[in-house]
């Protein structure tokens, strides 16, 4: 059923993305309600969570209501009913106003509609900007391997009962490597995953179609104040499928927390070395082919020119890639090559052929407990002909749907102890945009193979900000950078071609919390401590400087109002240097004020030893229900200080093992 466009809808979308002319610097861009931005923006609103929704209505009634803007204004009108010119005053007064609704409300506007702008073909398979910046995603062969060949997922019966020994939720880089450990052992393996099977020849080569096919909440997921993105995986293979393939241990730092709070205490030891080796040795780690693409060998230049030190303060990045050849770079859209060795490509097909079933597009529902044990999940596969109701009986459950969703199915399966949903760590990250001389193009080749580490011991236990690069898709950066006016911010994404788009990172001091709604949907809740403000502030400032000496020629940071120095014709000066520093320390870290990002959230149903303060024991088993066991990075008792991909598969190789032994003995 198609909705209707309310005015306000229509009204923002073609303020934010209005229509241009053809003129001596570029093609003409179609406004953004004439190809559809306005119809997809409602359809988005529609699929978030019921508070969020409520928010848009009561923004869209705000925007319409003539009482509503002569009191905010002075001015009784209606945003659809004013001229274009009137709209963008009204918009930036929104931006930059004290009231953190209305730039709340701005924010959030802006990111779905320039966001959905961008990121696909505006007709034809075209788009005006695509071709100005030489964007063109890759035309892989449909002849590409299929590592799985001979392997399917399982299409269950109405109602039908399904026996295993094991059952795992989720078919990530947690759920993958426990699913393929039970199956070697002999047990029978049933894995659900909410997302869909996808053969690697047939994974988007768009942006948006990738968000809505690979992406949890179609990319849209946010924070409860929508100050903060979240990107993670949701598809056959989580988010292995769709990361950026940094491959890197944890922090010495983070593993002694693991096991003095945690209660890990084999953590710090050989054995967990030795874990450590054997998933990396699968997942075919190396720097072979962590090819320096020109946004990465920006941050190298720098820290070459800074006379920082490589294998101290900065160094190649490991990358779990065989047969990549450098060939594409959309990796963030799933790679049609299989050379990306994701949970797929190993621990997921080492299960399946080991016996395991997988039931994709399959949600898991409800953990059944009895007398203190988990007996099954009730599960729901989604299928275009209708949803199917089957169950699952099973010996033990193994939670592992990602940190956003393992403790929403703990809360909804009743199992509600003070832990669970608690200790929400994330990773906080924005970036600065430095602009270069010759074509950058971000989206080429591997994503990030140069990281910066010089910076994290500047805070005590690792929390300051360490820095690596990010693939710019036109539609990731429309929702980043920040928009003053239609023509600036056009002008704004006409120049990412040249642009390198290194992220801050911090190992966050602060915790937030998952919590379910009345729909059994995850709401986050998180706002940044003071400590972790300044840590992202003085990541900023470095990476300004490291770009600065690897010859940009412009620095942008993601503030609103925008904080921009240099004019892109000639190398950035100490003085505008200074001047970019002292900016973005007079505008601080405030919510709905920069672009904040993550792509790592963990910690939300902890291990410890401590019922009142952690969901799990520390072996992974959940606290007070026998046969439930966390599988994913929701059991970190802290962060790991790197991207967490290899933390993940090492800590639930070590989880399998405490399974296993839990069912051997019965």
């Amino acid at each position: 059923m198609t909705r209707p466009v309310p005015a306000a809808v229509a009204a923002l979308a073609d303020a934010f993305c209005p229509e241009f002319p053809p003129d001596s610097s570029g093609p003409a861009y179609p406004r953004a309600s004439s190809v559809g931005v306005d119809r997809e923006m409602v359809e988005l609103i529609s699929t978030l969570p019921a508070r969020q929704r409520a928010e848009f209505d009561s923004l869209l009634r705000a925007l319409e209501s003539p009482v509503a803007n002569f009191l905010l204004s002075g001015r009784a009108v209606r945003f659809s009913g004013l001229d274009p010119a009137a709209r963008e005053r009204y918009l930036r007064s929104w931006s930059s106003s004290r009231l953190g609704a209305k730039r709340r409300g701005f924010q959030a506007a802006k990111r779905l509609a320039t966001g959905l702008y961008f990121s696909r073909p505006t007709r034809d398979g075209h788009h005006p900007l695509w071709e100005r910046i030489h964007y063109a995603p890759p035309s892989p062969s449909p002849t590409a391997r299929e590592p799985l060949e001979g392997l399917h997922p399982t299409v269950p019966e109405v109602n039908a009962q399904v026996n295993a020994d094991v059952c795992v939720v989720g078919s990530g880089a947690g759920g993958g490597v426990i699913a393929a450990r039970a199956a070697a052992a002999g047990l029978r393996v049933v894995i659900l995953e909410a997302g869909p099977w996808i053969s690697p020849p047939s994974y988007p080569r768009e942006e948006k179609e990738a968000h809505d096919r690979l992406f949890l909440g179609r990319g849209v997921v946010t924070s409860s104040d929508t100050a903060i993105g979240f990107l993670a995986g949701e598809a056959v293979g989580g988010s292995t499928a769709i990361n950026w393939m940094t491959c890197l241990p944890p922090r010495a730092e983070a593993r002694r927390e693991w096991a003095e709070l945690g209660g890990m205490t084999d953590v710090v030891g050989p054995d967990f070395d030795a874990t450590l080796a054997e998933v990396q040795r699968r997942f075919h780690v190396s720097t072979d082919e962590s090819t320096v693409n020109p946004s990465n060998d920006a941050l190298r230049r720098g820290c070459i020119a800074l006379g920082y030190r490589q294998g101290a303060d900065w160094d190649l990045i490991p990358r779990n890639a065989v047969g990549c050849a450098s060939r594409c770079g959309f990796c963030t859209f799933g790679c049609p090559y299989s050379a990306r060795q994701s949970i797929r490509e190993t621990y997921l097909a080492d299960a399946m052929r080991g016996g395991a079933a997988l039931y994709s597009s399959t949600r898991a529902d409800t953990i059944d407990i009895e007398g203190g044990r988990a007996r099954g999940v009730q599960a729901t596969y989604h299928a275009p002909a209708g949803d199917r109701p089957f169950t699952i009986r099973a010996r033990a459950v193994v939670v592992a749907s990602g940190a956003l969703q393992t403790p929403v199915l703990l809360l909804r399966s009743g199992i509600r102890s003070p832990g669970v949903g608690a200790g929400l760590r994330i990773d906080p990250t924005t970036a600065v945009a430095g602009e270069f001389p010759s074509p950058v193009r971000t989206w080429e080749g591997p994503h990030q193979t140069i990281g910066v580490y010089r910076f994290q011991s500047v805070d005590p236990v690792a929390h300051g900000p360490w820095i690596e690069v990010a693939p710019a898709h036109p539609g990731l950066t429309a929702i980043a950078l920040p928009w003053d006016g239609a023509l600036d911010y056009r002008r704004r994404m006409e120049r990412i071609e040249y642009t390198a788009t290194p992220i801050v990172l911090v190992r966050d001091v602060g915790e937030g919390r998952v919590r379910a709604d009345a729909d059994g949907r995850p709401v986050i809740d998180y706002r940044l401590t003071r400590r972790d403000r300044e840590n992202l502030l003085r990541g900023i400032e470095e990476t300004a400087r490291i770009l600065q000496a690897a010859g940009a020629s412009r620095l942008l940071s993601l503030h609103t109002p925008p904080i921009e120095v240099g004019d892109g014709s000639s190398p950035i000066r100490p003085a505008e240097l200074d001047e970019f520093v002292a900016r973005t320390r007079s505008a601080g870290v405030r919510e709905s004020s920069i672009a904040l990002f993550s792509a790592h959230p963990m910690g939300s149903a902890r291990a410890g030893p401590d019922p009142r303060t952690s969901a799990a024991r520390p072996t992974g088993e959940v606290h007070g229900v026998e046969g439930v066991w966390v599988g994913d990075g929701s059991l970190f008792p802290t962060a790991p200080g790197v991207n967490p991909m290899v933390s993940i598969l090492a800590l639930s190789w070590r989880t399998a093992g405490n399974l296993l032994a839990s069912v051997r003995s019965g």
